[in-house]
Order: structure tokens, then C-alpha cells, then sequence
């Protein structure tokens, strides 16, 4: 079977639709309290990732670490047990390096599989590596045989309903590997201010529709502000925000993440969080979240609606100055209240 094409018996592999969580260790949870995240800090954070909704960890920025670190072992260990995947994000360049020699050790501990750096991989020397574990899988990007194909296509589209519409036909006209649709990587700023909030939870909806896997950023389901280095805010009112107890100079982060810390949106039903959970949990449960192709309907300019094919599931996007009608159906999630029954500029929405 070609790597991203379905089973012909119809079973899906546990990555077809995954929702991929990368996380800077470094920023994400300090557990020894030396300022700086680390693996133990993740592990303790496990629980917050399966309310969350995901189902595979990225580990990010380890790549220099020993693959038989008691500490990477009882993450493992513990993130299996508790049904999530861990994959390693690594920059290889398999035309230069021996990818063997990089990746058996990893995959011999225990990793799921590989999220790789933007890099061709003409003669799939990778892929021959992988495909002697059996259950692993690699996000790529370029030419190669992956399994997902890691695409930023909806990010660099921008926040118009056109050329949202295009990227993703773009993706999804093709044959190839299922697609990993994302928003934001650790190489790229993320496309978030405080203003853009209303457009960044509306592509937020679009990305959860769309047939494939989805990879999020840690922070992006907080609709945290650009910046390349994100020290996760957990709880409190004071800076670092639960990321650490060391005693440093934390002043990088902004005072008003207070209004951004996990503990505060998860009181807040309205909150950016909340709406991840919300969509996260349907598109792992409802029934109509299937169908690998879509279809377009008219819709008023500066807007688009789709329907995934074998499914009744519609996500309607308006990026207009002006509310518009919803397509027929029943309205399962929007990104903004909907005004008088119609859709609000900068607003997306899932019907059945």
C-alpha cells in the first residue's frame, strides 16, 4: 500500500486523521524548576492533552538528546498507556546523512515516528528505514513517500475566502499522501495578534473540516500572539504563569497573558480553548466527520461553502464586511454567534 492512501479493506491506520500536537520542550512545562521546559514537565502535562483532544505528541527540540533517556522512556511509557503517540521532530537530510543512523536508535526506544524538517527525499531512503517498525509513521514535507504531508497552505493563504478556497484544492486535487493541514510550525511565526483573534478561530473550523490529519503548535488552541518561542501559560496571575517555580527574569512574557492561561479559558465556554475542545471532540465523534474529498456550493462573494463527500458535514466560511445566509442544515459549531440566524463577517460554521 502506498504511504497516505487508504486500506483496501477499509481500515484506517490509527494516523489518518490525527491531530498531531508539536511542542517545544524547552517551553512547554518546566518540572525540575531549572527555568527551562523539559520531558518530565510534558509527562505531567498529559492529562491536559487528552482534554484537549489530540492524540499524537511532537516532540520538538530533543533531536540532540540520548534516545535512552529515562526521561523520554517514562514519557513514552506514559503517553502510550494513556492511548497518545510520540513522534520526534528532526531535521535530516537524507541526499547527505545516513537516515539509518539517526532514526533506528529513536524508533529502538520506543518513538512513534518522525515529523521532518522540510527536505526531499527522492530515493525514500527514509521511508525504507521506517517501514521495518512496524506501526511508525512519518510527516514530511517535499518529495518523498511519507505518510502525512505537512502543509502550512491555509496559513500563507491569508484570511480570504478565494484563495483559502484554492489552497486547499491545491492540497487535496492531487494524488499523493493524505495531507497534515496546520496553521503554524516552530519555523514560522505564527499568524496570530490580538486583533486577528475573530479570523484565527474561523480557520480554526476550516482546518478541523478538511479530510487528513491536522498538526497544532502548543499555544495555538490558546490563540496565543505571534512569536517563534511560546512558554506555555498554565494558570495564575503572575508571569510565568504555572511554566515554571525558578526564580528568573520572565519579563518576555507579556502581563497580559493572564487573559490566555489554560485555567482562565477553561472557565470561559467562549474561549478560544473551548472551541478547539468543542471542535476537537466532534470531529472525533460525530458521525458525519468522514468522506476524503470535498465539494463546493455557490455562496455570496468573499465566502465558500463545502460539504465532504459521503458525509452531510458543511463548514461555511464568511470573510465579507457582511453577515450572509448559512446554507440549509442544522448549525453543530461557529466560530462567533451567529447574528439574527446568519453568518457574521470573519465567522466560520460546521451544519449537518
Amino acid at each position: 500500500m502506498r504511504q497516505g492512501t487508504q486500506d483496501p479493506l477499509g481500515e484506517r491506520p490509527w494516523w489518518f486523521d490525527a491531530v498531531c500536537y508539536q511542542i517545544d520542550v524547552g517551553a512547554f512545562a518546566d518540572a525540575d524548576d531549572d527555568g527551562v521546559g523539559d520531558l518530565d514537565g510534558i509527562r505531567g502535562r498529559l492529562g491536559y492533552l487528552e482534554l484537549l483532544g489530540v492524540n499524537v505528541v511532537v516532540l520538538a527540540g530533543i533531536a540532540g538528546s540520548d534516545p535512552a533517556s529515562p526521561a523520554l522512556a517514562r514519557l513514552l511509557a506514559e503517553a502510550h498507556e494513556n492511548g497518545l503517540r510520540v513522534l520526534l521532530a528532526l531535521d535530516i537530510d537524507p541526499g547527505r546523512t545516513d537516515p539509518g543512523s539517526l532514526l533506528r536508535p529513536w524508533l529502538d526506544h520506543g518513538v512513534d515516528g518522525f515529523h521532518l524538517a522540510p527536505r526531499n527525499d527522492p530515493e525514500d531512503a527514509v521511508a525504507a528505514v521506517v517501514a521495518d517498525y512496524p506501526d511508525r509513521i512519518v510527516i514530511g514535507s517535499g518529495t518523498g513517500n511519507w505518510h502525512l504531508l505537512f502543509g502550512l497552505d491555509l496559513a500563507v493563504a491569508g484570511f480570504s475566502a478565494e484563495p483559502v478556497r484554492k489552497a486547499i484544492t491545491t492540497v487535496l486535487d492531487p494524488p499523493g499522501p493524505r495531507p497534515a493541514w496546520a496553521m503554524a510550525s516552530r519555523d514560522t511565526t505564527r499568524i496570530r495578534d490580538h486583533a486577528a483573534l475573530t479570523p484565527v478561530r474561523a480557520m480554526a473550523l476550516v482546518q478541523l473540516a478538511l479530510p487528513g490529519a491536522v498538526c497544532l503548535r502548543h499555544g495555538e488552541e490558546l490563540g496565543l500572539p505571534g512569536t517563534e518561542r511560546i512558554r506555555m501559560p498554565w494558570e495564575g496571575l503572575m508571569r510565568p504563569f504555572g511554566f515554571s517555580a525558578a526564580q528568573a527574569d520572565w519579563s518576555s512574557i507579556p502581563h497580559d497573558w493572564v487573559h490566555f492561561t489554560v485555567e482562565a479559558q477553561l472557565e470561559d465556554e467562549d474561549s478560544t480553548l473551548s472551541l478547539y475542545r468543542h471542535a476537537l471532540e466532534m470531529r472525533a465523534t460525530h458521525p458525519a466527520f468522514v468522506g476524503d474529498e470535498v465539494e463546493w456550493f455557490g455562496a455570496p462573494e468573499d465566502c465558500f461553502a463545502f460539504r465532504r463527500v459521503g458525509s452531510s458535514l458543511i463548514c461555511a466560511l464568511n470573510t465579507s464586511a457582511e453577515p450572509v445566509p448559512l446554507p440549509p442544515g442544522e448549525v453543530l459549531l461557529s466560530s462567533r454567534p451567529l447574528v439574527a440566524g446568519e453568518l457574521p463577517p470573519g465567522t466560520a460554521a460546521w451544519l449537518v
